[in-house]
């Protein structure tokens, strides 16, 4: 069942989906490269990846993709394995946008900032892959009622 998310329910799934990977990209990126947090730096770093989820939320057709991907292997997009195959490209896509923003404004020098970017890469998509897996449930269910996409 597709519904059209009215202006609550979008609200709803920006906070529960992005507060959460905004934190952990922020929390994440210093602790694998063993860079000391500093507080102040960590806030600006969350609001950033924040609003820039925020602009891809609205700008990418999540749900489109969400539900089609899993169709090119032939699997229901309601199925674990569907949710699984859906959350690949979307954790990507945000993933990398998001993790080159942040790079850049904390390394601010070129490429200098593209290798910071890389040696976090896999981690960061690891952790932001399963900590999707777990709010955007959450989120569907507080923003519609149901856990379907």
């Amino acid at each position: 069942m597709k519904q059209k998310p009215d202006p609550k329910s979008i609200v709803i799934l920006n906070l529960v989906n992005n507060i959460p990977m905004a934190i952990v990209m922020s929390l994440a990126a210093p602790l694998i490269m063993r860079i000391p947090l500093v507080f102040s730096n960590f806030i600006v770093n969350v609001l950033i990846a924040f609003v820039i989820a925020c602009i891809l939320n609205i700008i990418i057709p999540v749900p489109r993709i969400a539900e089609g991907f899993p169709k090119l292997f032939k699997v229901s997009s309601q199925s674990l394995g569907g949710r699984i195959l859906g959350n690949i490209p979307i954790s990507l896509i945000f993933v990398v946008i998001i993790g080159l923003v942040l790079n850049l404004y904390n390394v601010r020098q070129f490429p200098a900032f593209i290798f910071a970017f890389l040696g976090t890469f896999a981690p960061i998509y690891v952790v932001c892959f399963v900590l999707s897996m777990i709010t955007n449930p959450i989120a569907m269910k507080l923003a519609f009622g149901t856990e379907n996409r």
